[in-house]
């Protein structure tokens, strides 16, 4: 027999080899698929293996293998018998069967793969762990998912990848998968405590509502992809209908450019229609940022995006570049980090709108993948190109304290190439005299691979905002 949790393919290759070798056919092999999905293997006294004409040694194309080793996951009870028969005429003469997208047993095993590999990708973006204390000092992470096929042993391997650092158990109805930190083990469901609501929840759905854009906001696709029988085990799911109910109204707000890190609505602005010159970062910069062509990311960029915030302001923060959002809006920190932030601010009892908010790069600089724009991370030439414009801000607004969000943003306020993690803390100033925080980009919370990580990475945000507004009320006495 397979194991509690369900060898799904293991024992069938075994059984299926030797009625190969037996030279038993399709039409006279049982196949049994019991409660735990495992296949009964005979001690040689089936009368059906004494079939003559067997096949002395079996191989069959790699291609072959995986695609009958990812059916295997399906939940068709028949599908042992179509896997058989397809190895059996594969292995009697039919050596490119596979590769025969028309021929009707491949044409299933080919729908019940992409059926399986759905279910599995489904599983890593639907998962959601939750804390749990085990002893104090220790905690472990449980989640609970219910997949259409049996996938756990397929996509359990993937978390150990992801989240190597922790130890975490995934229970489904057919098995739990646990990860200590070294092994990957698998356990009855009834071993695994159940999955409570835990403090890295609130974090996560502060993620989740930053990240919800509701000017690309398109139901149908969303589910699509995640359709309501995933929802209860996705802590989000209970913000999706009052985000889909708001959305119009946000849209309307981003539109109207009612982001309250602006001191006043900002004209939509176009591409002005100036003749294309060579980049040339060493050139003085032009009076206008709109016509700024020391680098190449004006042409594919929507528009220039100045930074924002009142004349005279205390602090000023510097991010690395404009995002999607930011391009077409114009202005600065509107799209998911900037939200983020505004969140983060709060908590270290910083106003945003008395803040002065920039980048050190002004153009977006993406790479075009399908409708998508992916942000790239400027170049040095970039950076380069722009400093001239941050230093401008920096001497006009004058500030006590800046605040670089990030490596690009150090590097640029500063002039040396530092690490965010060996920065922060560090005694800094700038040419002008402003003191210097170093500190993470709140993308980098976005982009955190595990909630443990996130928290860290917040916590370290809200207390170098904190001791950045410490430092500007210093200066102020």
């Amino acid at each position: 027999m397979a194991d509690a949790i369900g060898d799904v393919f293991g024992p069938w290759r075994a059984r299926a080899r030797r009625l190969l070798e037996a030279g038993v056919p399709p039409d006279r092999a049982q196949w049994c698929d019991d409660a735990q999905h495992a296949i009964a293997l005979d001690d040689g006294s089936d009368e059906t293996l004494a079939h003559p004409g067997g096949i002395a040694r079996v191989r069959i194309a790699p291609g072959l293998l995986e695609l009958l080793e990812t059916c295997a996951c399906h939940r068709d009870p028949a599908r042992y018998a179509l896997m058989y028969r397809v190895l059996w005429r594969a292995v009697n003469g039919e050596h490119d069967l596979a590769d025969d997208l028309l021929d009707p047993d491949v044409v299933r095993l080919a729908a019940m793969a992409k059926a399986v590999r759905r279910d599995a990708h489904k599983m890593t973006a639907f998962v959601r762990f939750r804390a749990l204390a085990v002893r104090p000092g220790d905690v472990e992470y449980v989640a609970w998912y219910v997949p259409e096929h049996h996938i756990l042993r397929r996509a359990a391997p993937f978390f150990a990848r992801r989240f190597g650092t922790m130890t975490w158990t995934i229970a489904t109805p057919d098995g739990a998968a646990h990860w200590d930190r070294r092994t990957l083990l698998f356990l009855p469901t009834d071993a695994v405590p159940a999955p409570v609501e835990d403090a890295a929840e609130a974090l996560w759905l502060t993620y989740y509502r930053n990240i919800f854009n509701p000017a690309r906001l398109n139901v149908r696709a969303m589910q699509r992809e995640m359709p309501q029988k995933y929802w209860r085990n996705v802590p989000e799911s209970r913000l999706v209908p009052a985000l889909i109910a708001g959305a119009a109204e946000r849209s309307g707000r981003m539109v109207d450019g009612s982001a309250p890190f602006a001191a006043e609505p900002r004209a939509r602005a176009s591409r002005i229609p100036v003749r294309a010159a060579p980049p040339a970062p060493s050139a003085p910069a032009p009076d206008s940022l709109e016509h700024c062509r020391r680098c190449e990311l004006w042409e594919h960029a929507t528009r220039a995006v100045p930074g924002e915030g009142p004349p005279g302001a205390r602090i000023m923060l510097v991010g690395e570049q404009p995002g999607d959002e930011e391009d077409l809006a114009g202005r600065p920190f509107v799209g998911p980090a900037g939200r983020l932030l505004r969140s983060i601010l709060g908590a270290a009892g910083l106003d945003a709108g008395g803040l002065y908010v920039t980048n050190s790069v002004k153009h977006f600089f993406f790479e075009p993948r399908g409708k998508r724009r992916i942000h790239k991370t400027p170049l040095q030439r970039h950076v380069a190109a722009c400093v001239d414009w941050l230093e401008r801000e920096i001497a006009h607004v004058k500030p006590a304290t800046i605040v670089t969000l990030g490596a690009t943003a150090l590097a640029a306020v500063h002039g040396t190439r530092l690490a965010v993690g060996a920065a922060r803390g560090r005694e800094l100033r700038h040419a002008s005299g402003a003191r210097i925080v170093a500190t993470y980009h709140p993308s980098a919370l976005l982009r955190a691979p595990d909630d443990a990580t996130r928290a860290r990475l917040e916590e370290a945000l809200r207390d170098d905002l904190a001791r950045a507004a410490a430092m500007a009320d210093e200066g102020a006495q």
